[in-house]
């Protein structure tokens, strides 16, 4: 791990390829989606990640942070449960992310993902 950072929504770990986000809030909004965009960018610094964000409750994801907010640095999106809940609604995601965009059940799996993304 590269560096750990403590956001409002939840922990980051930044890894060379992608950056782990343990999501634990119920809600992500313009606010949280900038708190987060700007903890990759300033990170990442030209470089590509792919965010991998766990999640073991669905969330209400304000679908205008994909467009309003967009990272420099995120080149992809995977998402990480064994909910069947959490999956239909990463399926909704999948279309706002202009990136590549994964379901995964491990985190191990999203990682390995996420270096192909980015190589």
């Amino acid at each position: 791990m590269e560096k750990k950072y403590e956001l409002s929504t939840g922990i980051l770990e930044c890894y060379p390829f992608h950056a782990l986000f343990y999501f634990k809030a119920t809600a992500f909004n313009i606010a949280e989606a900038k708190e987060l965009s700007k903890a990759l960018d300033t990170h990442y610094r030209g470089r590509k990640c792919v965010v991998i964000s766990t999640r073991e409750f669905t969330k209400t994801i304000n679908p205008l942070v994909y467009q309003e907010v967009p990272s420099k640095s995120v080149v992809g999106v995977a998402i990480v449960s064994n909910s069947e809940n959490v999956k239909n609604e990463a399926i909704e995601e999948q279309g706002l992310f202009k990136g590549s965009f994964g379901y995964f059940n491990c985190i191990e799996e999203a990682a390995n993902w996420a270096e192909t993304v980015v190589n």
